[in-house]
């Protein structure tokens, strides 16, 4: 994004980041004439940050190489979050700004474009108010399902997040016999709704260990409207999970493209953890097959340390018939809070009648620093 208004908000981000290296308290008379004029006694500003990168390999019918990547399980950002609260009520009132800056993101790079130019893209750029009533945000951010799909407790997601496909995923399987390419990001997806947007998001207050949100927004031309509920609790040890529903209305003879699922994560004592996800996605356009996709996830955290096995597998999501299946492991060193090593192996085969796919192979091996 090279326009006036991301340059702005760069910019503003950088002198954020330059003057804070921490949570603070601003004081009133400290802040733009804009906000001292309004009864906001204190804003707490909270910034935040990460870098991801890592050196992956990829074998495909096409050959094999390496790269230098963004890690786009979770790829490098900037951010800071702002809030205060307003004199003489029970009211707060703050807002979210991320953006996202990825060179060479491990979703995008292939055999003919190893390297890929960054550029700031936006996550999050929406205000807010909260109360006793909940919390209202109006502006670019999650939709009420979004990540529904990835409740996980493995502590192994930085390297074997459920959607696999953002490792590797503009490689190509490949029919030799046909010359037929399907790309892995096209067969194999976790359809984890309908991501971040412009909206205006409704997260009500907590009903015991649920929390429900419902969103209703903007993405690209289509209106979307997505309900979620996360919840979590204590059973011979933590589990978190989550549902949500969500539909955009494309248009056309498909008219609604509906998405279904959740997830749900237990980490015993003990530290052994099991993660399971479904999704199903479906529009009213008779010629485009409904998709599912399906997670299983066996892990064991110890100390600093955490493993995975994991099998994830996408029916139909190209043609009616296919199947796209991951089988793969995952580990996760973290020695200070701040920074994870990781590495991951991920096998990934396309089963469609009349045709003989190879199979693509992916590794990863990285680091995450937050700041």
């Amino acid at each position: 994004m090279k326009n006036e208004n991301t340059k702005s908000l760069v910019s503003c981000i950088a002198l954020i980041v330059c003057g804070f290296s921490a949570p603070v308290a601003v004081a009133q008379s400290k802040v733009p004439n804009i906000l001292s004029e309004a009864p906001v006694s204190d804003i707490v500003v909270d910034v935040f940050g990460q870098l991801n990168y890592g050196l992956m390999y990829g074998d495909s019918g096409d050959g094999s190489e390496h790269f230098i990547v963004d890690n786009d399980n979770s790829g490098s950002r900037i951010g800071a979050k702002l809030k205060g609260n307003l004199d003489g009520t029970d009211l707060t009132i703050g807002a979210h700004v991320e953006l996202g800056y990825q060179q060479n993101p491990s979703s995008k790079v292939s055999l003919e474009e190893r390297s890929i130019s960054g550029e700031f893209k936006e996550r999050h750029l929406n205000i807010f108010v909260s109360g006793d009533f909940g919390k209202v945000s109006l502006g670019q951010g999650d939709g009420a399902a979004n990540g529904n799909i990835e409740r996980d407790l493995s502590g192994t997601g930085v390297i074997s997040w459920t959607n696999p496909a953002l490792v590797g995923g503009s490689l190509d399987f490949l029919d030799a016999a046909t010359n037929t390419r399907v790309g892995l990001g096209a067969a194999m997806s976790d359809q984890d709704f309908e991501s971040r947007y412009s909206r205006v998001r409704y997260d009500p207050p907590a009903l015991g260990a649920f929390k429900p949100v419902i969103s209703q927004g903007i993405r690209g031309e289509d209106n979307v409207t997505e309900v979620g509920v996360r919840f979590s609790g204590q059973l011979g040890g933590k589990f978190e999970g989550a549902l949500g529903y969500s539909v955009r209305n494309v248009g056309g003879v498909a008219d609604d493209f509906e998405t279904l699922g959740g997830s749900l994560s237990w980490l015993h004592d003990t530290g052994i953890n099991l993660t399971g996800a479904y999704s199903t996605t479906s529009d009213d356009d008779p010629a485009n097959p409904d998709a599912d996709f399906y997670l299983a996830k066996v892990g064991y955290k110890v100390g600093k340390h955490a493993f995975d096995i994991h099998f994830m597998k996408t029916e139909d999501r190209v043609e009616k018939g296919d199947s796209a299946e991951t089988v793969g492991v995952g580990y996760v060193f973290t020695p200070i809070k701040w920074f994870e090593a990781y590495a991951g192996y991920n096998n990934h085969s396309l089963d469609r009648a009349g045709a003989d796919f190879k199979d693509i192979d992916t590794v990863l091996i990285g680091g995450r620093l937050k700041f």
